[in-house]
């Protein structure tokens, strides 16, 4: 059973005035409680000595909500009883939780799905405000297990927080032993104090007061900012250069293409291979398509080369001339484009209109003379992916997605490599936004909150995406056929794969993201 425990945590011994009135409501309507209370120096002992293979993950974390997330797990699996937040108020006695024998948890206010679970694909997101469990209960480390590989999300909720608990909760083997009840048992209030839709009959023992350290609202925009925006986004409009039209290039695309099914897995696919100075990647990039497991009778190679001078279409030649047989067919294609980019510079955002334009021309190349009715989906692989599972193809197709990536990296576990692969959090265009926009092409700072790549929520098995990267992405051949093209003007001010994505998701046939499935991209 549920012991009469109460666990609490704070910085240091000291907690706030404004939190102890709310503390002191526990052992008010539950003498009974021991109150256990644990500042962050305490906690680390704590998990050295009890889950020391943890410690390395714990002590990295970057913010300390992280550290308190994860820690108040532990307590439960260690110690179990009950864990609350310091803005947790107590409403009436605890009686029965401590007759329970399962984890006891509850969900958010409805109010907070649109803004954190529909975009993510969850039926609701679970409160960690306020949670009570058995010691020992196997759903801990379940959850536990999660934590590692999200070490460096940027939302604290998919890191350690609400987010992750809920798909630790939906995937844990035994359902039974956790019980999920609404809102109203310990926070029946949103964030803005508005209560929460009731179930009749629906007790409430706690109440939480959103008065957490670790975020803030935003603020309402003022009048300097609004000055802002209005210089930044004539600035925009005077540099941003040409750009699609979005109703006409919507309406480019071929409304029967777009109301087809997804092809059946199985089918017969195209490899689809952009390559410019890249001979030393190409007779190991043939060794990988090698250990593909869909019948190579049922693939065809096809690569499209420009403006290299390593000798790579000369190579690519050489390379292929044994293995035609093995093929349904390869096609070698050259698109030179006439332009030259120092590599070492090739990032830079003032070079990017330039750059991924050339790109997108050279992925439409290949569309056009690369592909044909006999081929049903086209997948984009990267000359320098270099490790890939042999089922990928399977994977991909089976999504029942018309398009789908997986999350492409350079170590196990590690932060995504292909960022062009997010999902958009914050799509306002404040002065940020405008600022952000060179020479026609969006650009958001390094490490940008409003945008989560796919190593941000390895929590989901899958997540609907805004913008696509073209590491590996597989696309129903039926809608590059019918005009889904890579965009060489910038269309919403996004390029090539960043622009095909969210063409795609306005067309209503929007890309899936993979999260777990991870490729290899070569370590530089």
């Amino acid at each position: 059973m549920i012991p009469p425990i109460l666990h609490q945590t704070w910085k240091t011994d000291r907690m706030p005035e404004r939190f102890e009135a709310w503390s002191a409501t526990w052992l008010r309507y539950n003498p009974g409680l021991t109150r256990m209370f644990w500042n962050d120096r305490a906690l680390v002992d704590f998990v050295g000595t009890h889950y020391p293979d943890f410690l390395s993950t714990f002590c990295n974390y970057r913010m300390g909500i992280l550290r308190a997330d994860a820690a108040r797990y532990l307590l439960l699996h260690h110690f179990g009883g009950i864990y609350a937040d310091l803005d947790s108020e107590c409403v009436g006695s605890l009686a029965p939780l401590l007759s329970e024998d399962r984890v006891v948890l509850c969900k958010e206010p409805t109010q907070h799905f649109a803004g954190q679970a529909v975009f993510r694909g969850l039926p609701y997101i679970l409160f960690n405000g306020t949670m009570a469990s058995p010691p020992g209960h196997p759903f801990w480390l379940h959850l536990l297990s999660y934590l590692p590989d999200l070490a460096e999300a940027k939302e604290a909720i998919d890191a350690t927080g609400p987010c992750v608990l809920t798909s630790a909760q939906l995937s844990f083997r035994d359902p039974s032993s956790i019980i999920v009840h609404p809102s109203g048992l310990f926070t029946p209030l949103d964030r803005d104090g508005v209560a929460d839709r009731q179930e009749e009959g629906q007790a409430t023992l706690a109440v939480h007061h959103w008065a957490g350290t670790w975020w803030k609202r935003i603020p309402p925009r003022n009048r300097r900012q609004a000055l802002k925006r209005r210089f930044y986004r004539t600035k925009y409009l005077l540099t941003r250069g040409r750009q699609l039209d979005p109703v006409a290039t919507r309406a480019a695309v071929d409304p029967a293409a777009l109301a087809r099914p997804a092809p059946r897995p199985g089918g017969n696919i195209a490899i689809l291979v952009p390559l410019r100075d890249a001979a030393e990647h190409i007779v190991p990039f043939l060794a990988a398509i090698g250990r593909l497991d869909h019948p190579a009778e049922r693939i065809k190679l096809v690569f499209c080369e420009g403006d290299s001078q390593d000798g790579s279409f000369e190579t690519l030649e050489r390379a292929v001339a044994t293995l035609r047989a093995r093929y349904r067919d390869i096609l070698l294609l050259r698109k030179p484009l006439g332009t030259k980019l120092d590599r070492t510079r090739r990032t830079r955002p003032k070079l990017q209109r330039q750059r991924r334009s050339g790109l997108a021309k050279v992925r439409n190349h290949l569309i056009r003379h690369g592909l044909d009715e006999s081929d049903d989906w086209a997948l984009w692989i990267d000359i320098d992916v270099w490790r890939f599972p042999n089922d990928i193809v399977a994977t991909l197709s089976a999504t029942g997605h018309r398009l789908a990536a997986p999350n492409c990296v350079q170590k196990a576990g590690g932060p995504s490599f292909d960022l062009n692969s997010f999902v958009t959090t914050r799509p306002q265009r404040d002065h940020r936004y405008y600022r952000s926009v060179i020479r026609g092409m969006y650009h958001p700072p390094h490490g940008f909150i409003g945008r989560l790549h796919l190593s941000d929520v390895r929590h989901l098995e899958r997540i609907v995406l805004d913008g696509v990267g073209g590491t590996m992405l597989m696309v129903d051949a039926s809608l590059h056929r019918g005009g889904l093209l890579f965009p060489e003007e910038p269309y919403r001010d996004l390029l090539e794969t960043e622009g095909l994505g969210v063409l795609a998701r306005d067309l209503d046939v929007p890309a899936l993201g993979l999260p777990r499935v991870e490729i290899f991209h070569v370590p530089w």
